[in-house]
């Protein structure tokens, strides 16, 4: 009976084979990313003002999956800026 430890040494001697059906790293250049706000369900609350049809966030703003089901439920739309 294989461990978990042993299943993760197999594929890790697999995946370090430089030969064919080996996986080789996959050199490319990667665009520097910008810093990411992540928005939770409680600060987009809090930035919402009552009566309002939209939300105004950041451009590189991440907003939790539960904020958006209350916003798309609510009919509110999300203005990136």
């Amino acid at each position: 009976m294989l461990t978990k430890g042993a299943v993760e040494d197999i594929i890790m001697l697999h995946l370090s084979r430089r030969e064919p059906g080996g996986a080789e790293p996959v050199l490319k250049k990667v665009p520097k990313l910008g810093k990411k706000v992540f928005l939770s369900d409680w600060e987009i609350r809090r930035m919402f003002k009552p009566g309002s049809a939209q939300v105004t966030v950041p451009q590189n703003a991440i907003i939790s999956p539960l904020s958006h089901d209350w916003l798309d439920y609510d009919g509110i739309s999300i203005i990136r800026r």
